[in-house]
Protein backbone atom coordinates (compact mmCIF):
# COMPACT_ATOMS: atom_id res chain seq x y z
CA UNK A 1 0.00 0.00 0.00
CA UNK A 2 2.78 2.69 0.53
CA UNK A 3 4.66 1.50 -2.71
CA UNK A 4 1.07 2.63 -4.46
CA UNK A 5 1.12 5.83 -2.22
CA UNK A 6 4.16 6.85 -3.33
CA UNK A 7 3.59 6.02 -7.00
CA UNK A 8 0.42 7.95 -6.85
CA UNK A 9 1.81 11.13 -5.60
CA UNK A 10 5.01 10.65 -7.69
CA UNK A 11 2.85 10.79 -10.43
CA UNK A 12 0.65 13.73 -9.39
CA UNK A 13 3.61 15.64 -9.11
CA UNK A 14 4.52 14.95 -12.17
CA UNK A 15 1.56 16.54 -13.86
CA UNK A 16 1.88 20.05 -12.30
CA UNK A 17 5.86 21.73 -11.50
CA UNK A 18 5.81 23.87 -8.79
CA UNK A 19 6.02 27.63 -9.54
CA UNK A 20 6.52 30.65 -7.37
CA UNK A 21 8.34 33.69 -7.03
CA UNK A 22 9.24 36.87 -4.56
CA UNK A 23 6.85 39.46 -4.65
CA UNK A 24 7.53 41.64 -1.97
CA UNK A 25 9.85 42.89 -2.37
CA UNK A 26 9.50 42.18 -6.23
CA UNK A 27 12.39 39.99 -7.11
CA UNK A 28 14.87 41.41 -10.05
CA UNK A 29 13.45 38.65 -12.65
CA UNK A 30 9.72 39.97 -12.16
CA UNK A 31 10.53 43.62 -12.46
CA UNK A 32 8.17 43.54 -15.65
CA UNK A 33 4.92 43.08 -13.59
CA UNK A 34 5.57 46.48 -11.96
CA UNK A 35 4.33 48.91 -15.04
CA UNK A 36 5.66 51.77 -13.08
CA UNK A 37 9.44 50.84 -13.95
CA UNK A 38 10.81 51.73 -17.32
CA UNK A 39 10.44 49.33 -19.65
CA UNK A 40 13.56 48.10 -20.02
CA UNK A 41 14.00 44.41 -21.57
CA UNK A 42 15.20 41.82 -21.70
CA UNK A 43 12.73 40.41 -18.83
CA UNK A 44 12.96 36.65 -17.39
CA UNK A 45 9.53 36.31 -18.80
CA UNK A 46 8.69 33.34 -16.84
CA UNK A 47 9.06 34.65 -13.63
CA UNK A 48 7.72 31.83 -11.64
CA UNK A 49 10.06 29.58 -13.09
CA UNK A 50 13.19 30.90 -11.78
CA UNK A 51 15.01 27.40 -10.62
CA UNK A 52 18.16 26.86 -10.84
CA UNK A 53 17.87 25.41 -14.39
CA UNK A 54 15.23 23.47 -13.54
CA UNK A 55 18.51 21.03 -11.77
CA UNK A 56 17.66 19.64 -8.44
CA UNK A 57 19.78 20.69 -5.80
CA UNK A 58 20.96 19.27 -3.27
CA UNK A 59 20.69 20.21 0.61
CA UNK A 60 23.91 23.03 0.09
CA UNK A 61 22.12 24.40 -3.53
CA UNK A 62 25.54 23.22 -4.70
CA UNK A 63 24.37 23.04 -8.55
CA UNK A 64 22.54 26.95 -8.65
CA UNK A 65 23.33 30.42 -9.33
CA UNK A 66 23.72 32.69 -6.91
CA UNK A 67 20.07 34.01 -7.91
CA UNK A 68 18.25 31.25 -9.31
CA UNK A 69 19.77 30.83 -13.17
CA UNK A 70 22.06 28.09 -13.93
CA UNK A 71 25.43 27.78 -11.90
CA UNK A 72 27.66 29.87 -13.59
CA UNK A 73 25.95 31.72 -15.30
CA UNK A 74 25.11 34.97 -13.48
CA UNK A 75 22.02 36.11 -15.61
CA UNK A 76 20.04 36.94 -12.60
CA UNK A 77 22.85 37.91 -10.08
CA UNK A 78 23.95 41.89 -9.55
CA UNK A 79 25.73 43.30 -12.95
CA UNK A 80 23.93 40.30 -15.04
CA UNK A 81 21.02 40.86 -18.10
CA UNK A 82 17.93 40.93 -16.03
CA UNK A 83 19.84 43.18 -13.16
CA UNK A 84 17.99 46.54 -14.20
CA UNK A 85 19.65 48.49 -11.36
CA UNK A 86 16.41 49.37 -9.91
CA UNK A 87 15.64 49.40 -5.76
CA UNK A 88 12.40 47.91 -5.38
CA UNK A 89 11.91 48.53 -1.48
CA UNK A 90 13.14 50.68 1.43
CA UNK A 91 13.54 49.46 4.94
CA UNK A 92 14.83 50.87 8.18
CA UNK A 93 17.88 48.98 10.34
CA UNK A 94 16.91 46.71 12.73
CA UNK A 95 12.82 46.41 12.17
CA UNK A 96 10.72 43.90 11.33
CA UNK A 97 9.36 43.99 7.77
CA UNK A 98 6.84 42.54 6.08
CA UNK A 99 7.54 40.41 3.14
CA UNK A 100 5.00 38.63 0.70
CA UNK A 101 6.30 34.96 -1.72
CA UNK A 102 3.52 34.35 -4.47
CA UNK A 103 3.15 30.64 -5.44
CA UNK A 104 1.31 28.73 -8.29
CA UNK A 105 1.73 24.95 -8.22
CA UNK A 106 3.50 24.43 -4.73
CA UNK A 107 4.57 20.74 -3.80
CA UNK A 108 5.21 21.10 -0.17
CA UNK A 109 8.52 22.25 1.15
CA UNK A 110 10.17 25.54 3.11
CA UNK A 111 11.70 28.72 1.89
CA UNK A 112 13.96 30.98 3.67
CA UNK A 113 15.25 34.51 3.26
CA UNK A 114 18.80 35.87 3.30
CA UNK A 115 20.34 39.17 3.27
CA UNK A 116 23.34 40.13 1.42
CA UNK A 117 24.17 43.76 3.56
CA UNK A 118 26.99 44.46 1.08
CA UNK A 119 26.75 46.64 -2.12
CA UNK A 120 29.23 44.15 -4.29
CA UNK A 121 27.09 40.79 -3.90
CA UNK A 122 28.72 38.02 -3.96
CA UNK A 123 28.19 33.98 -3.56
CA UNK A 124 29.48 34.37 0.34
CA UNK A 125 27.64 37.53 1.58
CA UNK A 126 24.18 36.51 2.09
CA UNK A 127 23.26 35.68 6.07
CA UNK A 128 19.74 34.33 6.85
CA UNK A 129 16.99 36.52 8.34
CA UNK A 130 14.87 35.23 11.22
CA UNK A 131 11.28 34.73 10.23
CA UNK A 132 9.18 36.14 13.67
CA UNK A 133 5.66 35.77 11.85
CA UNK A 134 3.80 34.25 9.10
CA UNK A 135 0.35 33.19 7.24
CA UNK A 136 1.79 29.52 7.02
CA UNK A 137 3.91 27.84 9.75
CA UNK A 138 7.69 28.43 10.49
CA UNK A 139 10.49 27.82 12.58
CA UNK A 140 14.22 27.49 12.37
CA UNK A 141 14.07 30.83 10.47
CA UNK A 142 12.11 29.05 7.26
CA UNK A 143 8.80 28.99 5.94
CA UNK A 144 6.78 25.80 5.61
CA UNK A 145 4.68 25.40 2.69
CA UNK A 146 2.00 22.06 4.01
CA UNK A 147 0.10 22.08 1.02
CA UNK A 148 -0.28 21.16 -2.91
CA UNK A 149 -1.42 23.38 -5.61
CA UNK A 150 -2.98 26.33 -3.60
CA UNK A 151 -5.36 27.99 -4.23
CA UNK A 152 -6.35 32.02 -2.60
CA UNK A 153 -5.59 33.04 -0.52
CA UNK A 154 -2.76 30.75 0.14
CA UNK A 155 -1.36 31.37 -2.99
CA UNK A 156 -0.22 34.09 -1.43
CA UNK A 157 2.24 33.38 1.59
CA UNK A 158 2.97 36.91 3.78
CA UNK A 159 5.74 36.72 6.53
CA UNK A 160 7.69 39.00 8.78
CA UNK A 161 11.58 38.87 9.05
CA UNK A 162 13.80 40.91 11.42
CA UNK A 163 16.60 43.40 9.87
CA UNK A 164 19.66 42.94 11.43
CA UNK A 165 20.48 46.23 13.63
CA UNK A 166 23.45 48.66 12.62
CA UNK A 167 22.84 47.24 9.09
CA UNK A 168 22.19 50.55 6.22
CA UNK A 169 22.96 50.06 2.68
CA UNK A 170 22.39 51.89 -0.29
CA UNK A 171 21.79 49.26 -2.17
CA UNK A 172 21.94 45.51 -0.65
CA UNK A 173 20.33 42.04 -2.08
CA UNK A 174 17.12 40.23 -0.54
CA UNK A 175 17.47 36.69 -1.48
CA UNK A 176 14.27 34.15 -1.70
CA UNK A 177 15.02 30.53 -1.60
CA UNK A 178 11.95 28.11 -2.07
CA UNK A 179 13.00 24.37 -1.97
CA UNK A 180 10.03 22.14 -2.53
CA UNK A 181 9.23 18.40 -2.17
CA UNK A 182 9.18 17.64 -5.90
CA UNK A 183 9.66 14.98 -7.24
CA UNK A 184 11.10 12.73 -4.58
CA UNK A 185 9.09 12.83 -1.65
CA UNK A 186 7.26 10.30 0.29
CA UNK A 187 4.84 9.80 3.63
CA UNK A 188 6.90 9.63 6.95
CA UNK A 189 9.40 12.73 5.46
CA UNK A 190 7.36 15.36 6.35
CA UNK A 191 5.79 17.78 4.20
CA UNK A 192 8.38 21.05 5.20
CA UNK A 193 11.54 18.92 4.90
CA UNK A 194 13.04 16.96 2.37
CA UNK A 195 16.60 15.45 2.41
CA UNK A 196 16.54 14.06 -1.10
CA UNK A 197 17.84 16.77 -4.21
CA UNK A 198 14.86 19.19 -4.74
CA UNK A 199 13.40 21.17 -7.44
CA UNK A 200 14.55 24.43 -6.06
CA UNK A 201 13.65 28.49 -6.95
CA UNK A 202 15.60 31.79 -6.14
CA UNK A 203 14.47 35.19 -5.74
CA UNK A 204 17.36 38.39 -5.31
CA UNK A 205 15.55 41.58 -5.07
CA UNK A 206 17.56 45.22 -4.39
CA UNK A 207 16.68 46.96 -1.49
CA UNK A 208 18.20 50.23 0.27
CA UNK A 209 18.03 50.48 4.41
CA UNK A 210 18.37 53.38 6.24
Amino acid sequence: MKLATVGILALAFGLSEPHGYLMDPLARTSLQLDGSYPYDPPYWWDNKGVWCDNVQQDLQYSQCGRCGEARGNGDASQGGIYDKGIVVKTYFSGSIVEMKAGLDNAHFGHFKIELCPQAVETDGCFQTLPIVSASQPFGNDTVCIPFDNPAPPNDIVTFRVQLPAGVTCTRCTIRWTYRTSYPAWAPGQGECYNPNPAQTFRNCADITIY
